[in-house]
C-alpha cells in the first residue's frame, strides 16, 4: 500500500475554493474565521491531491460516520485522514485499498497542563520511553501525535483498545490487527501517518501558493528516517504481554 501526506502553511492569502462544492462552501461560511479558512484549505488540499492522483477536477461528496470521521460518499474511492495543526492543514491519502489517519502537532507549542494531560493517558512502558529521551516533552507529544493517528484510523475513541511500545517498534490495536504507523519531528511539526494493513511507500508533499514541492519519501524497509523519527507495527495479541 502506497499513500499521499501533503500539508500546506496558510498565510494571509484567500484560500481557493474552485474544485470545492456549494454545500462545502456554504458549510464553511457558519464557521468562525480561523475554523473556516483552515476547514476549506483542507479540502482544497484534499480536492488538488484527488486531481493530481486520479484526475478528478472536484471534491467528491464527503459523509461522516457517527463518531464524526470523514469519507467519500463514493466507496471506490480511497480513504484519507484529515489534521491541523496551527496554521498547517494536512491531508494523508492512501493510494491503494486499506485505511489511514493523520495527526499533527505543532512542536513545543504545548502548555505545561497539556503535557501533564499527555503523560497521564500514557502506560508504564511509555512513561519509561520518554524519560529516557533527550527532550521528555517532545517525546510525549510525539507519543500523544502517534495515538491519535491510529485512532483517527481505527474511528474509535477508546483510548485503552491501544497499547504503544515505542522502545521496541510495536503496537497493539484491538480494533485492527494490522497497523504500522510512521512518526517524525520537523522542526514546526510532529505528525503521524498511520496505515492499515501497512505502507509500503510514503510520499511527503508540500503544497502553497506557487504550487506542489515533493518533499521526500519513506519506504516501509527504510531506515533513513531521521534519529526522531519512529515506526511502530502492529504486535500480535498473543505476544503483547512478553514485553
Amino acid at each position: 500500500m502506497a499513500s499521499h501526506f501533503a500539508r500546506w502553511i496558510l498565510t494571509d492569502t484567500c484560500v481557493p475554493v474552485h474544485r470545492l462544492s456549494q454545500q462545502i462552501t456554504e458549510t464553511a461560511r457558519n464557521l468562525p474565521e480561523r475554523r473556516r479558512k483552515r476547514f476549506l484549505a483542507a479540502r482544497m488540499l484534499l480536492a488538488e491531491m484527488m486531481l493530481r492522483l486520479y484526475g478528478i477536477p472536484q471534491l467528491p461528496e464527503i459523509i461522516f460516520s457517527p463518531l464524526g470521521r470523514p469519507r467519500f460518499a463514493n466507496p471506490q474511492l480511497p480513504d484519507f485522514s484529515i489534521a491541523c495543526a496551527g496554521n498547517i492543514v494536512g491531508v494523508l491519502l492512501a493510494e491503494e485499498d486499506g485505511r489511514v489517519g493523520l495527526d499533527m502537532e505543532i512542536v513545543r507549542a504545548h502548555s505545561r497542563q497539556t503535557l501533564e494531560q499527555f503523560a497521564r493517558e500514557v502506560s508504564s512502558l511509555e512513561k519509561a520511553w520518554i524519560k529516557a529521551q533527550s527532550d521528555p516533552n517532545e517525546a510525549a507529544t510525539q507519543l500523544w501525535t502517534l495515538r491519535q493517528s491510529v485512532l483517527k484510523l481505527t474511528d474509535s475513541q477508546e483510548k485503552a483498545s491501544l497499547q504503544l511500545h515505542p522502545a521496541s517498534g510495536r503496537l497493539r490495536s484491538l480494533s485492527l490487527p494490522q497497523i504500522e504507523a510512521v512518526s517524525d519531528v520537523e522542526p514546526l511539526i510532529i505528525w503521524s501517518c498511520a496505515h492499515a494493513p501497512g505502507c509500503e511507500r510514503l510520499l511527503l508533499w508540500e503544497m502553497d501558493d506557487t504550487g506542489w514541492k515533493s518533499l521526500r519519501a519513506v519506504s516501509g524497509q527504510s531506515q533513513e528516517m531521521g534519529s526522531r523519527a519512529l515506526r511502530l507495527t502492529s504486535l500480535p495479541a498473543e505476544r503483547m504481554g512478553q514485553l
